[in-house]
């Protein structure tokens, strides 16, 4: 199907955050102009063409009391996909792909314990064969949220960096004070929201709480860093993004606090950080890039290493996506 300004200014707004009163869609409607039933009828459509993905809570691991890291490892072709349904057979792991490079699966994994960590790990190890596993934990984050811009994406802007630095996460690192009653109200919120007029209703009761007190609850833990917010999560490919690249540079240490922020600042990254180098592996700063095609990423790469003078970089694009989950508990 094709989208049409409003189609496009809606998912732009979903993308950012849908307000915690008792009609989002009817203030949604009322701050873009068509009617709610409208409002709904669209989404819906949009849905079922496979724009969304979701519409729900979008937590914070580390809010909630996970450790959440970055893996890659060079596994075998006959074992590929052996190892790839074992590694997405866990919660934990909630993103997957295939990539082109030497290291061609990377994962990420969230887990309470080391311990836990440590048996899931070596589950997937032994079914890639036990190859060398690579952990890319962050060391400071520039940026972390994903926004598909739908109305520059049908204009096909100039690529630049956005209006002002990205200033970091928008979330804590350390786990908030999460009360038992929370947990059940977590999980609702990791499905979809009904497109009813009234969809936090409909949430409140299945968590067994007045609609008054869910929303305490979750300013709360909006508040402490559990819950980022509540939005619509698109999926790339259908939303015209079909192209995204996994940006690795060297950079010195005492560069990247201020070459990491510039880097953020681009519409097209939507996630930018210092991670752990190793002798063989020296990439520290990161970036995924977000683009309709290779050439459109590549060029965001291209005008980010020109300015900075970098040589030593690489784009590791995405050919396979082989489990892409929200994160639960």
């Amino acid at each position: 199907m094709e989208l049409d300004a409003m189609d496009r200014k809606l998912l732009n707004r979903l993308q950012i955050e849908l307000p915690l009163v008792r009609h989002p869609w009817l203030a949604i409607a009322e701050e873009l102009g068509p009617r709610q039933e409208e409002v709904l009828r669209r989404l819906e459509r949009m849905k079922q063409a496979g724009f969304i993905r979701r519409i729900g809570g979008i937590f914070n691991p580390a809010g909630l009391g996970f450790r959440g890291c970055l893996y890659a490892m060079a596994v075998r072709e006959d074992l590929f996909y052996q190892a790839a349904a074992v590694a997405n057979s866990f919660k934990g792991v909630t993103h997957n792909y295939r990539r082109r490079s030497r290291l061609n699966m990377w994962f990420t994994l969230s887990s309470r314990t080391e311990e836990e960590r440590g048996a899931i790990l070596e589950t997937i190890l032994e079914a890639a064969g036990g190859p060398r596993l690579y952990e890319f934990p962050s060391e400071q984050i520039f940026k972390l949220k994903v926004f598909l811009n739908m109305e520059e994406q049908a204009a096909a802007p100039a690529i630049t960096p956005g209006q002002g630095l990205s200033r970091g996460p928008s979330f804590k690192r350390e786990q908030c004070q999460i009360e038992i009653a929370d947990f059940q109200l977590i999980r609702e919120l990791q499905g979809d929201l009904p497109l009813l007029p009234e969809p936090y209703t409909e949430i409140a009761y299945k968590s067994g709480c007045s609609l008054e007190e869910m929303f305490l609850r979750l300013k709360s833990l909006q508040a402490g860093g559990a819950l980022k917010r509540i939005a619509a999560v698109l999926k790339h490919r259908e939303a015209g993004f079909s192209a995204n690249g996994l940006f690795v540079s060297v950079l010195p240490g005492e560069r990247i606090p201020e070459a990491g922020p510039r880097l953020a600042a681009y519409a097209e990254v939507s996630h930018c950080y210092k991670r752990r180098a190793h002798p063989d592996w020296p990439y520290n700063l990161y970036a995924m890039i977000h683009g309709p095609d290779e050439a459109s990423v590549r060029r965001v790469a291209e005008h980010f290493v020109q300015h900075e003078g970098i040589t030593d970089y690489d784009i590791l694009f995405s050919t396979e996506e082989l489990k892409k989950t929200s994160f639960s508990i």
